[in-house]
């Protein structure tokens, strides 16, 4: 066969052969052509160690620029080149597109795959918005309608007490008989009867003036004791602000004494800042201890008692004697006891007559204090209402709850709480009476004197199932925070449903161990508290914190025979996912976790199990011991391997040596 010839024209190119093709001119054609084949070869091969291997986009950048090289050099073969480069990017960013398009088309579909799960969701949390939205119309409603009553009952309360208080006016009659002490004769006498007007006019404008002077209205009581209410208040703040200046103006006079000294000596160590520091350090230093020594002399001189008074008395003279012999003979004293003594006779009165609620408002405001005691209190609590004292009964107001309301609303201003038994037979009586709205009133107001007791007797009167709805657990954890029991408040936490809260508490002011948790647990017990100790929590290390292992929680709940709480909690945490493992469930992973129960107790719990019924939470439990126990296995044998490996490396360096 010949050779096809080839006829090349004058522009460069190639002319078509006889076979119907051109013949193109060859790629390397001289020297500078190898040498550019060589540079661009080693260009791709350091551009392509510079990359990552299985980054296609970066490899496809190297090669794209060494394409273009090319054509620049290569100047027959450019536009075909060119073209040709053009279809490549053209193809490359089709498949690009169509991934983006693949991504976001299999994105759209997993959105709508989940879309009537979500509407379902949506519809579930609508109904129970509805319901609450229907809780709360049902509450407001019985809340109106109790307003109203109030109201009605305070309106009659009002307008009984103006019946009370403004006495029936007389009607003026004509008194046809003689005037007393005149006779028929001096009666007729015009001139004696003048003098005896003028007397008469005298007389009544003397007792108008007695009567405006002497006694005020009621009204006039309540404004004089809001304006000393607001005085007194004033003079606290007062002196508070006072106290606040004093000591400022002292901190102030030793940092000024501090760097006056300072300039004078000049230390060269040592700044003006530093100086003041110091003095001020050293100064609350001393107070406190000025304070500690009069704090020690003040308890010395109240343990000593009355014989180290008379000690004192005989040793500096015959002053306290004459001052006791001035109060014995002070009349003041004396009309004091007077008052008292008819304070004490009204109280005994009202008493008597069963007026039970005016006798508690009398004896709550008693002077002194002399009959808010504890037998006044046993007093009223021995009484018993009359079957005439219905309308009382109805209302629930025993003749002992009035007597501790009047005692509350008495507290205020300079007026202290009772002590600490006055107010637990206060608080217990409250409870009796299931009165726990004023309860809670007299603890916002902070009219008790809060004890561990009071505490306890509020905790102890709530009979809810968890969550709290009373909240009697609420007002408990109140009194335990006044007193800084932490731990008992938590206890009221979970009573109440806060479990989050609980265990911050716990963690944030009780120093909590696994006895505690376990107490807790036995307290308290609840799928919402179960789930906290078991799934635990991240601490700021990343690392999962529990405060009790899934198995202590589950042989507790069965200590207690608790089998209601444990099945459905086994079979939510079955159905939960893995944070950290989506493919396993916060079951096997609580599991796995456990390293304090033994296996034998694990197969107790299965045969507990199997025993109760529960055949398939009995499978999937044996199941994820199963893979415990090769896992620990596995760990042990490669402990073993490690220290053999160990063993021997040691036996070939010995040898060596």
């Amino acid at each position: 066969m010949s050779q096809p010839s080839s006829a090349t024209s004058s522009s460069g190119f190639s002319t078509p052969t006889s076979g119907g093709f051109a013949r193109l001119p060859p790629i390397v054609t001289n020297e500078a052509d190898r040498i550019f084949l060589r540079t661009l070869n080693d260009y791709i091969e350091s551009e392509l160690g510079k990359v990552d291997a299985s980054d296609d986009e970066q490899r496809y950048i190297v090669y794209k620029t060494a394409f273009n090289k090319i054509i620049e050099h290569v100047t027959a073969y450019q536009p075909l080149l060119t073209t040709i480069k053009k279809e490549y990017e053209d193809t490359i960013e089709a498949i690009k597109k169509a991934q983006r398009e693949a991504t976001f088309l299999h994105g759209k579909l997993k959105a709508m795959a989940s879309e009537p799960s979500t509407i379902r969701n949506y519809r579930k949390r609508g109904d129970e918005l509805e319901e609450r939205i229907n809780i709360v119309k049902k509450d407001n409603e019985r809340l109106r309608n109790q307003l109203l009553e109030l109201k009605v009952k305070h309106k009659e309360r009002e307008k009984q007490e103006r019946e009370i208080t403004e006495p029936p006016k007389r009607e003026l009659k004509k008194d046809r008989r003689l005037i007393p002490g005149l006779t028929l004769e001096e009666c007729i006498d015009k001139d004696l009867l003048q003098r005896k007007y003028v007397e008469l006019d005298r007389q009544l404008k003397e007792l108008t003036i007695s009567f405006k002077t002497r006694y005020v209205p009621k009204a006039r009581k309540i404004e004089l004791k809001d304006s000393l209410d607001e005085k007194v208040e004033n003079r606290d703040m007062l002196l508070r602000q006072g106290q606040f200046f004093k000591a400022k103006r002292q901190r102030l006079k030793i940092a000024l004494e501090a760097a006056q000294a300072y300039n004078r000596e000049k230390p060269p160590h040592q700044t003006v800042g530093d100086t003041v520091m110091m003095a001020l350090q050293y100064a609350a230093v001393q107070a406190r201890k000025q304070r500690e020594a009069e704090q020690a002399l003040e308890n010395q001189n109240q343990s000593e008692g009355g014989g180290a008074g008379a000690r004192e008395g005989s040793a500096v003279g015959e002053g306290p004697a004459t001052t006791s012999t001035f109060e014995d003979d002070d009349p003041n004293k004396e009309k004091e006891a007077e008052m008292m003594l008819e304070y004490i006779e009204k109280f005994n009165e009202l008493f008597e007559d069963a007026k039970y609620e005016e006798a508690a408002i009398h004896a709550a405001n008693s002077p002194k204090g002399i009959l808010r005691t504890s037998a006044t209190l046993a007093k009223f609590r021995a009484a018993q209402l009359e079957p005439a004292d219905v309308r009382m009964r109805i209302n629930s107001r025993t003749p002992l709850l009035m007597f501790c309301d009047a005692l509350m609303s008495s507290v205020g201003g300079e007026t202290k709480p009772p002590d600490q038994k006055l107010s637990l037979e206060c608080v217990q009586c409250a409870l009796y009476e299931n009165r726990l709205d004023l309860l809670t009133h007299w603890i916002a107001q902070k009219r008790l004197e809060f004890t561990v007791d009071i505490g306890y007797a509020i905790r102890d009167h709530c009979h809810c199932q968890i969550p709290c709805r009373c909240s009697a657990q609420a007002m408990a954890q109140n009194v335990f925070m006044q007193l800084k029991l932490y731990q008992e408040a938590v206890v009221c936490l979970f009573r109440q449903g806060r479990i989050k809260a609980g265990l911050d508490l716990a963690r944030a002011r009780c120093s909590f161990k696994r006895e505690d948790y376990v107490s807790l647990l036995k307290q308290c017990p609840s799928i919402a508290l179960l789930h906290a100790l078991v799934e635990g929590q991240r601490s700021k290390e990343g690392t999962l914190e529990r405060p009790l292992p899934l198995g202590t929680v589950i042989l507790t709940l069965l200590e207690e025979d608790r089998f209601d709480l444990i099945l459905p909690f086994i079979q939510e945490l079955q159905g939960m996912k893995s944070r950290d493992e989506p493919s396993a469930s916060c079951f096997q992973e609580a599991v796995l976790g456990d390293q304090e129960t033994s296996l034998h107790e694990w197969n107790e719990l299965v045969h507990v199990m199997q025993d109760q019924g529960y055949e398939e939470t009995a499978m999937k439990l044996l199941a994820a011991l199963t893979v415990l126990h090769a896992m620990k296995n596995a760990l042990r044998t490669s402990q073993e391997e490690l220290f053999a490996g160990d063993l021997e490396q040691a036996g070939h360096h010995d040898t060596s040596v």
